[in-house]
């Protein structure tokens, strides 16, 4: 799932009666990895990050994503300062809970070959995990492809139907996939036979020796934890 914060989920997916504060715990007790997209829009205080390290059990794995201030503010323009700033911030307090880091570039935002190398250039600088989700068709671009996986930067799965490119390139030890779905063709959430395409498609990133993280975020949001949790079981987890 992509964040916790969500009221329609009271009630549904959380249990009535359930204090807003133990949301973040229960949606740990039932799923193994949580995208934080609240980061996106403003940094969290770094008290955050550490009550959110302390609410979920060991072996859950929070990715984040990245603030918009480098993607869509600066433009990729001088990379190495906004990374530092983010990864600064106390995202690293996460410790072990902390997994990739995703930086969305805005669908406005054509591919250009010397400004993704030097924000690649500045992300191997940090001894972590990267993920760049594209949305303008230029990045389909073989290019890109070769500076993703020198760099060993994931580039993201997305099933959507906005139009933005598919990439399902293997560039680094882990898969990062964002399962938006269609509201016309999913319109309760994904049915039987897409959660079974996305499982066989994590099977074979795992088989393949690749960590595999995929988020639900179900254009109808109500959905979401229901499909994460259809997910797993149909990966026998």
């Amino acid at each position: 799932m992509a964040g916790w914060v969500y009221p329609p989920w009271r009630g549904t997916f959380y249990p009535v009666g359930l204090k807003q504060s133990d949301e973040l715990a229960h949606a740990a007790s039932r799923v193994t990895s949580i995208e934080i997209n609240s980061s996106f829009y403003a940094t969290p205080k770094p008290a955050s990050w550490l009550a959110w390290r302390d609410a979920v059990p060991d072996g859950f794995v929070f990715s984040v994503k990245a603030h918009r201030y480098l993607t869509v503010v600066k433009r990729l323009r001088d990379p190495a300062e906004s990374i530092d700033r983010f990864l600064d911030s106390g995202v690293r307090d996460l410790g072990s809970r902390l997994g990739p880091i995703l930086w969305q570039l805005p669908e406005n935002l054509p591919y250009d070959e010397d400004a993704v190398g030097a924000f690649l250039a500045a992300l191997r600088r940090h001894p972590m995990r990267f993920a760049v989700e594209v949305r303008h068709p230029s990045f389909d671009d073989p290019r890109f492809h070769a500076q993703a996986e020198a760099a060993g930067v994931a580039v993201v799965v997305g099933d959507t139907a906005n139009g933005w490119p598919v990439l399902d390139w293997p560039t680094a030890d882990f898969a990062y996939a964002r399962l938006h779905g269609d509201v016309e063709r999913y319109p309760d959430g994904y049915d039987e036979a897409g959660i079974a395409r996305w499982a066989e498609w994590t099977r074979a990133q795992l088989s393949a020796g690749r960590d595999t993280y995929v988020y639900c975020l179900t254009e109808n949001k109500l959905h979401s934890p229901r499909d994460a949790e259809a997910l797993l079981r149909a990966l026998g987890s």
